[in-house]
């Protein structure tokens, strides 16, 4: 298995930081182009569900890469979240596993997709 960590400042505007990281991940993992979007669209929801500029300090991003399947953390330092089921059905259907996790002071976000 590999690990990549990405650090990003809680600014929206680096969310197209995220989502450019993932796809090439995806591609060298050998994901189809219509996979590829399909997580970079699962990413955008999951950020759509915190007020990312309200947030202060940073979010973790971190891709493990397997044989068998893609997982990605998302460590985001607020205990607030925006409850909106059209993007946790989103999620669901473009994911194979969704985890939220609620920390006291962070939400952990865990993102499976299997080959």
């Amino acid at each position: 298995m590999h690990e990549i960590m990405l650090t990003i400042p809680s600014k929206a505007e680096y969310i197209m930081v995220v989502r450019l990281t993932l796809s090439g991940i995806a591609a060298r993992c050998g994901f189809d182009f219509e996979t590829i979007e399909d997580l970079k669209m699962a990413i955008s929801e999951v950020f759509n569900l915190f007020n990312i500029e309200k947030i202060s300090g940073q979010i973790s991003i971190r891709f493990e890469i397997d044989k068998n399947c893609l997982g990605i953390e998302i460590d985001i330092p607020t205990d607030e979240i925006n409850k909106n089921e059209l993007a946790e059905v989103i999620l669901k259907t473009l994911m194979d596993d969704v985890e939220f996790e609620k920390l006291q002071d962070k939400y952990i976000v865990r993102l499976k997709k299997y080959h």
